[in-house]
């Protein structure tokens, strides 16, 4: 992992990354922990006498872009937005260069994943093994009402025929989950995980968070998974991590705000989804959580993006990636599905990046059961009064 200081003496960090003339390049190894000083890069400043060059700032992102993180006395809001978006994490912290790396290795060499041993979480993870994926059960609670974004091709639905995303019997009300856990535990006992996956976002409200806190105190050994668009995901990483989640996916289809507005036409607030998604993932990495980034393929559109998105979000910290075809849907109801070749194609090209998981199934909101081999959502939820959710 390579490192960035901000230092015009190359020993310490006290400089603003605006005003930094030199950057301290240093690599650890994650796997020993050693650290090696790799150069320093001279800078062009592009923040003087309070103007800024903005052809100078992106000189001075790219200098660092394959950098993990950077340690600066300062950032604005705007370099931060900046650097984030090409994967760069700033932590702005003065010091020695030598105390804050062994500061940082300290980080990095502590107890992450809490109860659960990471590997079997991974490995009894259907939707993030292979292994998992025909032998162990997931329940997804439908918990989730409301969505701060708007996709194009997204049509939430109310139904029990529809097998896609964004659909689901109704919505559960976070108090009725942990009976809903059981009576599913009894239909398929193979069930290794419980997540959150709509029909909304699941951060969009306080429902998914109350959920889990409800759901980790009953069945602390079942993993807990949460799906988001990762709008509101940032700040959230402590607080997932404390109601149990080890796992989550963050649905990111652009990296390029100019495919984005081709792909989503309304962001709550008018947020940066992109510098959000980062973010987050980066948050989420950082604490111990793994993981796995879905990008929904349009042909067209994002076809050509799938290396770049996979680029972003590993370093950001994603550990895993899932291509998955398009459904003609509303915006998107003229557009064909990705053929094979275009699937495999962009899988190539992000698998250059991010382990790429093969076996997704377009599961339901409120799916239950077996991956590819089972589904018992109907007999969850039969004869079941479910409140009706928020379209917008």
């Amino acid at each position: 992992m390579r490192m960035a200081f901000a230092s015009n003496d190359g020993a310490f960090v006290s400089q603003h990354f605006g005003r930094s003339r030199k950057f301290v390049i240093a690599d650890i190894d994650e796997k020993t922990f050693e650290c090696s000083f790799v150069e320093v890069r001279e800078n062009d400043a592009p923040c003087r006498f309070g103007e800024h060059d903005e052809a100078k700032f992106a000189s001075s992102v790219a200098l660092i872009s394959d950098c993990k993180v950077l340690f600066a006395a300062q950032a604005g809001n705007y370099a931060k937005q900046r650097l984030q978006r090409s994967g760069v994490q700033v932590l702005e912290k003065p010091g020695f260069i030598e105390d804050l790396t062994a500061e940082y290795i300290k980080f990095l060499k502590r107890p992450r994943f809490g109860g659960l041993r990471r590997r079997d979480v991974i490995d009894d993870h259907p939707c993030f093994s292979a292994k998992a994926h025909n032998a162990k059960g997931r329940l997804h609670l439908p918990v989730s009402p409301a969505c701060n974004i708007r996709c194009r091709f997204c049509a939430r639905a109310n139904n029990m025929d529809e097998n896609r995303p964004g659909v689901a019997a109704g919505v559960l009300k976070p108090e009725e989950a942990v009976n809903t856990v059981k009576r599913a535990l009894a239909l398929c006992p193979e069930i290794s995980v419980v997540g959150i996956a709509g029909p909304g976002d699941a951060l969009a409200t306080e429902h998914g968070i109350e959920t889990f806190r409800n759901v980790h105190a009953a069945y602390p050994g079942l993993i807990k998974c949460l799906s988001t668009n990762g709008l509101a995901l940032p700040g959230k990483a402590r607080a997932l991590w404390d109601v149990g989640v080890r796992t989550i996916t963050v649905t990111v289809n652009a990296v390029s705000p100019d495919v984005l507005k081709k792909v989503v036409s309304w962001v709550e607030g008018g947020g940066d989804l992109i510098s959000a998604q980062l973010a987050g993932i980066d948050e989420c990495s950082a604490i111990g959580m793994v993981v796995k980034v879905n990008t929904v393929l349009i042909p067209g559109v994002n076809d050509a993006h799938a290396g770049e998105i996979a680029r972003a979000a590993g370093k950001a910290g994603a550990a895993k990636h899932n291509i998955i075809p398009l459904i003609p849907l509303r915006e998107f109801r003229d557009t064909p599905p990705p053929t094979c070749e275009q699937i495999e194609q962009a899988r190539r090209e992000a698998g250059k990046y991010l382990d790429q998981f093969r076996h997704c199934k377009h599961c339901r909101a409120d799916a239950c059961g077996i991956p590819g081999m089972s589904d018992v959502s109907k007999q969850l939820y039969q004869n079941r009064a479910l409140e009706t959710f928020s379209h917008g």
